[in-house]
């Protein structure tokens, strides 16, 4: 007896059990009511959207559905619905930015009880945006003939996240009725996340260069992981030409390797040159090539692209810095 008296109370048990999800409780009539499952996406990528069934018993019956995220903000716009046949689904855009996380789902049927479950909320890996904050020129005819330009820009990343990779930087230059003259392009390997970055050249015209104003074109490779460190720059000076004082020949200046761990095998060095009321005058590039232990430092010096800056209008320079790093055997 008491064996089977103890069968009969293991027995509920093990059909909840088989039903997999809550069951709630019969109508007075002994007809069971219940949610019998609620099904959908076990996670969603932040800005997507996401599908929830419900299969609910007594079929038509009236259920509503509430999604709290892990920062207590609601879902909006779950109307109630009707399990016509049984059967009810909601589909919804998971907000952008809402807290990544685990969100709680609430299915409440009138009549037919209540059930829960958990959507894990995946953050979405943002792609890195460039943003041109500042352009400038300066042209120099020159007596031999033709005209030389020295032009630079400073752009920035404006995602917390990625840095930006393989950037392609086209300057186009373009005259007052709106037609190109000549167009440029330079390389930037990784312009870290949040940062600034400087970057310029130089284009000779045979001719004379009516440029109006400079177009700039961004294109990022692909993004990739945010490197919150980089070497340092300190020292930088603008310097004359050596063959013609009154045009400006480089920029110098000296990179500190501020990783206590890592060997700098060269670095890519880009500059713009501005005067006195911050104005961008031209740009270049270049490249230090050493072996850089941690904490050490090195000259570097950016020269070849700022003939056509008169010097005595260069005030101060602003350079960037891109390392390779050595690889540990």
């Amino acid at each position: 007896m008491i064996a089977k008296a103890t069968a009969k109370r293991l027995l509920p048990l093990a059909l909840a059990s088989a039903v997999g999800i809550a069951v709630f409780a019969g109508a007075a009539n002994g007809r069971p009511e219940a949610v019998v499952s609620v099904a959908g996406a076990d996670r969603v990528v932040q800005g997507n959207p996401v599908t929830i069934d419900v299969l609910a018993s007594p079929a038509n019956v009236r259920c509503s559905l509430r999604v709290r995220y892990k920062s207590g903000a609601k879902q909006k716009g779950l109307h109630t619905m009707t399990a016509s046949g049984g059967h009810a689904s909601w589909t919804w855009q998971v907000p952008r930015l809402v807290q990544p996380g685990p969100a709680r789902l609430t299915v409440s049927c009138a009549g037919a009880g209540r059930a829960t479950r958990r959507l894990m909320v995946i953050g979405q890996v943002i792609p890195p945006k460039i943003d041109v904050l500042q352009t400038g020129w300066s042209a120099r005819p020159y007596p031999w003939g033709g005209t030389g330009v020295s032009w630079g820009v400073i752009v920035a990343n404006t995602s917390k996240t990625q840095d930006a990779l393989d950037v392609e930087v086209l300057c186009n230059f373009v005259m007052a009725d709106n037609r190109l003259i000549g167009s440029m392009t330079e390389h930037i390997t990784d312009i870290a996340a949040e940062t600034k970055h400087a970057t310029g050249g130089e284009l000779n015209f045979p001719g004379s260069a009516p440029i109006s104003r400079l177009e700039i074109v961004v294109r990022i490779g692909k993004g990739g992981p945010a490197t919150h460190r980089k070497p340092g720059i300190s020292f930088v000076r603008v310097m004359p030409s050596s063959f013609d004082p009154s045009w400006t020949g480089e920029i110098d200046g000296e990179v500190q390797n501020d990783d206590p761990a890592k060997t700098i095998q060269f670095v890519e060095l880009s500059g713009v040159v501005l005067d006195a009321a911050g104005n961008i005058l031209g740009g270049g590039t270049g490249f230090g090539v050493a072996t850089l232990p941690p904490a050490s430092r090195m000259a570097m010096k950016i020269s070849g692209s700022f003939d056509a800056i008169p010097y005595a209008k260069a005030a101060s320079a602003m350079v960037s810095v891109v390392p390779t790093y050595l690889h540990a055997p």
